[in-house]
């Protein structure tokens, strides 16, 4: 089985937290809500310059002080079908813009109040993540 290292965003504004909605029948977690993020280019960046990059294809958002704040893994197809373990690097990072672009693999962003996250579709890391945080 292959690893891929992955690194993805807790980006909060006014309480809430920006998710982005998978394409259809894309892996890995097609058709849920998921933190912005993506894999790391071991060999060409450092994991900041990573999520920094992912967090401006998917987002448009570029700024702004990262945080570390958990690692987590998981199982699952890529894209391509192929069982992956997932190493998940999360980071936060306070957001004052409203406006964001989706881009890459994500067709829809949308601003979140934690207390709707369970009433919607959420990708099985984030959701692992959200219990622990305490907002599920």
């Amino acid at each position: 089985m292959k690893s891929r290292v992955v690194v993805v965003a807790i980006i909060e504004k006014d309480g809430e937290i920006l998710l982005g909605r998978k394409l259809p029948g894309i892996g890995p977690y097609p058709d849920t809500w998921v933190l912005p993020g993506g894999g790391v280019r071991l060999d060409e960046e450092s994991l900041e310059e990573a999520m920094r990059r992912e967090i401006q294809e998917e987002t448009g958002i570029s700024g702004g002080t990262l945080e570390k704040i958990a690692f987590d893994e998981d199982i699952e197809p890529d894209k391509h079908g192929e069982m992956t373990r997932f190493i998940f690097l999360v980071y936060r990072l306070l957001c004052c813009r409203d406006e964001v672009a989706p881009g890459d693999d994500i067709h829809r962003l949308q601003w979140t109040d934690k207390k709707a996250l369970g009433n919607i579709p959420l990708a099985r890391p984030s959701v692992k993540l959200f219990k622990e945080l305490g907002w599920l």
